[in-house]
C-alpha cells in the first residue's frame, strides 16, 4: 500500500530526531551496561477495570470488562529514590488475542503540560499520561493514569484511567489496581510493535520512537529495584 503524503512527511520529520534519540540511547546503554532508560523498576500484577462513560472510538476502552495486566513502574534516569525523577508506568494486556503495550510517564496536568515530561518529587502525587497521542477512527487519543491512594504509597496501588482528544477534556474510563512485587525483571514494552487494537501510531511518532526501541531491544538489562546499588 502506498503511503499517504502526510504519513511520508511525518516519517521525514521524525527521522532526524529519531536517529539522534537512538544514538543517545546507544551511548547511554554503553556507559551503563544496561537499558538506556528506565533501568530501575518494579513489576506488578494488575487488574484493569474498563467502565466507559463516553465513546472513545477504541473497542477495548468502550466495552465494559476486566483485563489482567502486567505492570512495571520505573524511574527513567535511575536516580536515588530521594531525588526527583521522571517516572514511567508500562501496562501489558491482551485484547482480542493481541498483546498491547501502553506506556505512561509523569507529565504536567494542563492541556499543553500533558504532553511534557515532568520529574516527580518523592512523596508527591503525579499525573501520568501516554504523552504522545495515537490515532483512532474517532480522532486522536491520549490516556491518563492518576493515583487514587495516599501519596505515601510509592508506587500507588490504585489508579483512575481516563482518555482525551488532543486539547480536549478528560473522560473517565475505568480504574487500575496493582499488586506490586518486590522484584524487577527484564520485561520489554513496545507501544509501536504492540499497539492497542483500534489505535494507530502517527507516522512522525513511529519515526521518533522506533529507532530508540530498536536499540533498547539489543541491550540486556540488569534488573534492579529502587535503592539498590550498582555492581
Amino acid at each position: 500500500m502506498t503511503a499517504s503524503p502526510l504519513a511520508t512527511a511525518g516519517r521525514v520529520l521524525g527521522a532526524l530526531p529519531g536517529a539522534a534519540l537512538a544514538t543517545a540511547a546507544a551511548a547511554t546503554a554503553a556507559l551503563r551496561r544496561t537499558k538506556p532508560l528506565h533501568p530501575v523498576g518494579r513489576l506488578g500484577d494488575g487488574s484493569l477495570v474498563v467502565e466507559p462513560r463516553h465513546p472513545s472510538g477504541v473497542d477495548a476502552l468502550d466495552t465494559p470488562g476486566v483485563h489482567t495486566t502486567i505492570v512495571r513502574w520505573s524511574r527513567a534516569i535511575g536516580l536515588d529514590t530521594d531525588k526527583p525523577d521522571i517516572e514511567g508506568m508500562a501496562l501489558r494486556l491482551v485484547v482480542d488475542g493481541e498483546v498491547a503495550d501502553l506506556l505512561f510517564a509523569t507529565t504536567g496536568g494542563s492541556r499543553v503540560g500533558r504532553h511534557l515530561l515532568v520529574p516527580r518529587a518523592p512523596g508527591c502525587r503525579a499525573t501520568f499520561t501516554t504523552l504522545l497521542p495515537v490515532s483512532t477512527r474517532e480522532g486522536s487519543l491520549l490516556l491518563r493514569l492518576e493515583p487514587l491512594d495516599a501519596a505515601s504509597a510509592d508506587p500507588s496501588t490504585s489508579w483512575a484511567l481516563a482518555w482525551s482528544r488532543v486539547g480536549g477534556p478528560w473522560h473517565p474510563a475505568g480504574s487500575l489496581e496493582v499488586a506490586w512485587r518486590d522484584t524487577d525483571e527484564d520485561v520489554r514494552f513496545d507501544p509501536v510493535a504492540h499497539q492497542l487494537p483500534g489505535t494507530r501510531q502517527y507516522a512522525v511518532v513511529t519515526a521518533l520512537r522506533e529507532p530508540s526501541y530498536a536499540v533498547a531491544r539489543l541491550v540486556r538489562a540488569r534488573p534492579r529495584v529502587p535503592g539498590a546499588g550498582d555492581d
